[in-house]
């Protein structure tokens, strides 16, 4: 896939154009009226964005752990691939919820994660967890689905966010010690 280009491109000089009545009287384009229609960047710009563009390719959640095992991963892909792979992981989870509801109404069927689930959570709260976080919400919750309430208690406390509602049903969650997934509007 290639860039278009939607304007020709200026010829060599352009910028040394007249703009004079005499070059208005001849019918040459002015240095005003290449600025319009014409692309007047620098060539190396130009050819910059004539460059292949690579196709994207959708990663389904699944392959999240390709994604994070490679080599010299970036932290900011390495967060978005293991924060898709705990939902993906959940999953199967929200079928077992969904049916608890059904039987049991607002009570919440018990929950262990996985080896493989609470290995993905432990390497995603050692991303998230840094000096000036902006995550502690997250690592409340990840903690408190590991079942690690003291964990998610002292990140619930260290959260200075605006979303009160948010951090407030979390806490009561790790108060209540459900370590669960759990789906809640606020």
């Amino acid at each position: 896939m290639r860039i278009p280009h939607p304007k020709p491109i200026a010829l060599e000089g352009w910028e040394s154009t007249k703009s004079n009545w005499w070059t208005r009287l001849l019918g040459k384009p002015t240095k005003a009226d290449i600025m319009l229609h014409c692309d007047t960047r620098p060539p190396n710009e130009i050819e910059a964005e004539q460059i292949k563009v690579p196709e994207s390719k959708h990663v389904p959640d699944s392959s999240m752990p390709e994604v994070f095992n490679q080599k010299n991963a970036n932290t900011s892909l390495l967060i978005v691939a293991r924060r898709r792979y705990w939902r993906f992981l959940n999953d199967p989870f929200r079928e077992i919820y969904r049916e608890h509801r059904k039987l049991h109404g607002e009570s919440f069927p018990d929950y262990a994660p996985t080896d493989v689930q609470a290995d993905n959570m432990i390497k995603l709260i050692e991303l998230l967890d840094r000096p000036n976080s902006s995550n502690w919400v997250e690592i409340a919750e990840l903690s408190r689905e590991l079942g690690d309430f003291e964990a998610a208690t002292n990140a619930a406390a260290i959260y200075k966010g605006t979303d009160n509602n948010l951090i407030e049903i979390v806490r009561r969650l790790i108060v209540m010690k459900i370590s669960s997934p759990v789906r809640f509007k606020y």
